[in-house]
């Protein structure tokens, strides 16, 4: 049973990211919670008041009226849907999730914007999310199309990785039948041979799932993973987010133009724990 968290600021790409989750995991034990954050602006206290009611009825309507909306996309389909209309702003309000009872263990978000997969890397809510919301987040495209993925492709970038991290990504192989393709890029300074580390690593969290290895030279990150998700027509491409590590170069803006062009497929950013959290 999976508990799935779904921000919402009721556009069109939002409405598509919770269908995506909906049909990914489907309705049988699993719980989705309709999250909308409100923020308030400064004014006096008596203000704030009267606009904190009106803001939270205002964000409860739209809640109902998305999560009809929502339904009515999936006839017939009886999901446990719960709505929550949170005042704050959306990483901070995500970060008190993770620690609640009953704490989701996925955050599906859409993008925003016409590019599509550029604006995850440059700094927008769901951006924000995944830099500081301490939970695995699947931003999912606004041209993205449910696709049950077939072919994952799992960014190796040469580190160790702990099994808690992999959790999300081991559920959706496991309830999917996915392929997952462990993608590690080599150049000269690497040598693919009997020693491999961080392959031997994947190797461990992955031998219960079906899995293979490819290896690539160059050191374009973005152009290889391009031209994996091509070879491959992956449905959705899987990072493990580090405070440090070249995933980390994907969330600049100079990379972000190189990605885009894959708009329909969904990225799974999964979470490094942090040292003492």
């Amino acid at each position: 049973m999976a508990h799935i968290l779904i921000p919402t600021d009721f556009s069109p790409n939002a409405l598509n990211a919770a269908l995506y989750a909906l049909e990914l995991y489907g309705a049988e034990g699993n719980t989705f919670t309709l999250l909308h954050c409100y923020a308030m602006p400064s004014h006096g206290e008596s203000i704030m008041w009267n606009m904190d009611d009106r803001m939270r009825k205002n964000s409860q309507e739209d809640l109902s009226e998305f999560m009809t909306s929502l339904r009515a996309k999936l006839p017939g389909m009886e999901h446990q849907l719960e709505m929550k209309s949170e005042r704050g702003y959306l990483p901070e309000v995500i970060s008190v999730y993770k620690n609640r009872p009953n704490a989701p263990e996925l955050v599906v978000m859409g993008t925003q914007g016409a590019t599509g997969i550029e604006h995850v890397l440059m700094g927008t809510n769901t951006a924000d999310v995944i830099k500081r919301g301490g939970m695995p987040v699947l931003a999912v495209p606004a041209q993205a199309v449910f696709k049950l993925p077939k072919h994952i492709i799992l960014t190796d970038d040469n580190d160790p990785v702990d099994p808690a991290t992999t959790r999300v990504l081991l559920d959706i192989v496991k309830s999917t039948g996915a392929l997952v393709i462990v993608l590690r890029m080599i150049n000269e300074d690497v040598h693919v041979g009997l020693e491999k580390p961080s392959v031997c690593s994947f190797e461990t969290v992955l031998s219960i799932v079906s899995h293979a290895h490819v290896y690539m030279d160059g050191e374009d990150l973005t152009g290889v993973l391009d031209d994996q998700i091509r070879r491959s027509d992956a449905e959705m491409i899987a990072v493990v987010h580090r405070e440090r590590g070249w995933v980390q170069g994907l969330f600049h803006r100079s990379t972000a133009a190189r990605l885009a062009m894959h708009t329909h497929v969904p990225m799974l950013v999964l979470q490094e724990p942090i040292a003492g959290a």
